[in-house]
């Protein structure tokens, strides 16, 4: 973005800046004036016209000169948000997409920190926008998210074994083409097998302030209460997050633990749960006061991050749009017409049994993990429908 490309225009009360959802090819520096920032459930968003925009769940108002707007749509590649014009407003607009902001993040460190806070920021902002029954939801919503990635990461992980083995990757065609591989794919398991080959290669480098820890299965990484005096990276393995025992969330390779609280300078974080390695895991530990240096001297690194904090907002913004239609909203994505996350699973076992069958190889493993996760998937559906049952009695 340069001052020669930018374009000043003025904006009438109620007039439409950008539509949520929408190619994003520009960014806004407010001038004067004061812009509202709505979201409205992505079930409407397609026949909804400038007037239910209009009527969305207002994120965010803009009344700060000189705020940088909307260049999270320069990550994504595409608005999560449209912008109202709350009164007469004038905005400077610049070209934007995701090469730009890479190159601005280069060429200035200062910039890519900025830009990873503020995206922390918006994302606590979110969170914290939740009421308990969209909290509710949040929970069941990650929870059959983090199959569907399960999901991606098993194909992915079996294709990566099976170079050579024609049988196998033919088996694995089909269930690249399913409903499951889809969601997990765009809900961030892309992002975050990206990212996990750049956390490797963060981790191995030998200048990195930091270390390795290497965990069995049963280890406990770190207890409710510790000091959160680092950000983990997780490269291979998995974790789970607890709070007495309870089982809270999954944290899987490409994700990272405790970075929100550094990025926005939390004095004296501590840790909220317990977490404890599910299976042999290698974990990057870097100290707190060193991970802005790392992320804005790695600015691919930079950029996943924020990305991923982007598809939290935009669940989190979506929830609240729903309002106490936040449960049926998540049944309707995961559980109703169209979701075949068990009959993808299991067609995909049913293929892996065959090959291994007559070919003998060794893929009992990926069969008995598949169904587990049915096993799982069918767990919290069953529990979702009691909760909205529950509700509706």
């Amino acid at each position: 973005m340069s001052a020669r490309e930018a374009v000043i225009r003025e904006y009438a009360p109620g007039e439409l800046l950008c539509r949520q959802g929408a190619a994003a090819t520009r960014a806004y520096v407010l001038k004067a004036g004061s812009l509202r920032s709505v979201v409205v459930p992505d079930k409407v968003l397609i026949e909804a016209d400038e007037a239910r925009l209009r009527r969305g769940h207002d994120v965010t108002l803009y009344t700060q000169p000189g705020a940088l707007i909307e260049i999270d749509g320069g990550l994504t590649g595409h608005y999560l948000t449209s912008l109202i014009a709350a009164e007469t407003t004038i905005v400077a607009e610049f070209p934007v997409d995701t090469r730009a902001v890479m190159s601005m993040a280069q060429e200035d460190p200062g910039f890519g920190l900025s830009l990873a806070r503020a995206s922390a920021r918006r994302l606590v902002a979110a969170n914290k926008s939740l009421g308990s029954s969209q909290r509710l939801a949040s929970r069941f919503l990650r929870d059959f998210q983090g199959l569907c990635s399960d999901f991606y990461n098993l194909i992915q992980r079996i294709g990566d074994d099976a170079q050579g083995e024609d049988d196998v990757l033919q088996s694995l065609s089909a269930a690249k083409r399913s409903w499951s591989y889809g969601v997990g794919e765009t809900g961030g398991a892309g992002l975050t097998k990206n990212t996990r080959v750049l956390m490797a290669r963060v981790v191995d480098d030998k200048n990195m302030v930091g270390k390795q820890h290497r965990l069995k299965a049963g280890d406990l990484l770190c207890r409710r209460g510790d000091p959160g005096d680092s950000v983990y990276l997780l490269v291979s393995g998995r974790l789970s997050v607890r709070i007495g025992g309870e089982q809270f969330g999954i944290v899987r390779p490409g994700e990272i633990v405790g970075e929100i609280g550094v990025l926005l300078g939390d004095e004296e974080p501590k840790r909220m749960a317990d977490i404890q390695a599910d299976e042999p895991s290698v974990v990057g530990v870097i100290p707190s006061g060193h991970f802005p240096k790392l992320v804005s001297e790695n600015p691919k690194f930079l950029i996943n991050l924020c990305r991923l904090m982007c598809l939290r907002v935009k669940s989190f913004e979506q929830l609240a749009s729903e309002s106490d239609d936040a449960l049926r909203a998540v049944a309707a994505r995961f559980t109703g017409e169209g979701a075949r996350y068990t009959e993808d699973a299991q067609s995909l076992r049913e293929a892996l049994e065959i090959v291994a069958e007559e070919h003998g190889l060794p893929l009992q493993g990926e069969i008995e993990a598949l169904g587990a996760m049915i096993e799982r998937w069918n767990a919290r559906r069953d529990e979702l429908n009691g909760k909205l049952s529950a509700a509706a009695s």
